[in-house]
């Protein structure tokens, strides 16, 4: 059923390009009428050249409240904001933004914290470990970011980006190791060997013919893998993780576990706290069909086991 829009209707954007394959307005729809909050959320096409003149003209609009940025807008706001939390001045990126009540537009980044509560929710371990990073784009970065910034004992205690382009990987890693007191280092392999936790950022996998990033047979017998992808889901990747009895996960715990701080972003506080303590209905809309059984019983294997 289609929201009712009224005149007092609040008004949330989720402008990229494109946006035919965005979960988000779905998700952000259903909370909306389930709290009995009176907005809707909608997708806009907004070409990358446009987006900045896009972004500040639409926040014209009184009822405008807020947006969410999707690719490849993440990067091109941070310059426009009056102000932007830790995570998106780090990784140089933003995924919401909003209007306080002075005019001006403030922005964040919860990307990596979407990956911390997915990675809890599937018990694997990240605190004090070694992890890999393949890619070092937007989402790289936002996860180098929410790892590292833990510090040794909350996040994580080595943090390796592996990407094609070896100058990019070693932009970030040097941004974050500047920052943080974890260990952020670029590595010239994809080699898993030795780290506990891998998480793929790169696209591979979004078509059936790709090459897997990273070679699963050589990563430890303990280790977890971490897909970040939504589409094609299980990836080849995960597939063959868990063939090998891996705690292996894909991409959309990361998406439902950044409903909360989204809401809370927003100003809406209750949302927020109910979504912490129960997001069914939304795994319900937007994981696949050959996933569902996951829901309530997500497959683990041994990886749960590890300290």
């Amino acid at each position: 059923m289609a929201p009712f829009i009224a005149g007092s209707t609040d008004l949330y954007l989720i402008p990229g390009d494109p946006v035919t394959n965005v979960r988000l307005p779905r998700m952000f729809n259903a909370v909306f009428e389930r709290f009995g909050i009176d907005a809707v959320m909608a997708p806009v096409q907004v070409s990358r050249r446009d987006a900045a003149v896009f972004v500040k003209a639409a926040f014209l609009g009184r009822n405008v409240r807020g947006m969410v940025i999707a690719p490849p807008h993440k990067p091109l706001l941070v310059d426009l904001l009056d102000g932007c939390g830790l995570f998106g001045r780090v990784a140089g990126s933003v995924n919401v933004v909003r209007r306080i009540a002075n005019g001006e537009l403030e922005g964040d980044l919860f990307d990596g914290e979407g990956l911390l509560g997915a990675l809890d929710h599937y018990n694997i371990p990240f605190r004090g470990k070694r992890v890999l990073i393949l890619g070092a784009g937007v989402s790289a970065a936002a996860i180098g970011v929410a790892l590292a910034e833990g510090g040794t004992v909350n996040g994580a205690e080595h943090i390796a980006l592996h990407d094609t382009s070896a100058g990019k990987a070693a932009g970030v890693a040097a941004k974050l190791d500047a920052f943080f007191d974890a260990t952020v280092v670029a590595v010239d392999s994809s080699d898993p060997a030795g780290y506990d936790l891998v998480v793929n950022a790169t696209p591979l996998g979004l078509k059936e013919g790709d090459a897997l990033p990273v070679d699963v047979a050589r990563m430890e017998a303990h280790a977890a893998l971490f897909d970040i992808l939504l589409r094609n889901q299980p990836t080849p990747l995960v597939r063959a993780a868990r063939a090998r009895g891996l705690n292996a996960q894909a991409g959309f715990e990361m998406l439902i576990q950044q409903m909360p701080h989204y809401f809370d972003f927003f100003g809406h506080k209750e949302a927020a706290h109910a979504l912490r303590q129960d997001a069914r209905f939304l795994r319900e809309l937007i994981y696949p069909a050959a996933m569902a059984a996951e829901i309530d019983t997500p497959i683990r294997y041994h990886s749960d086991s590890v300290a």
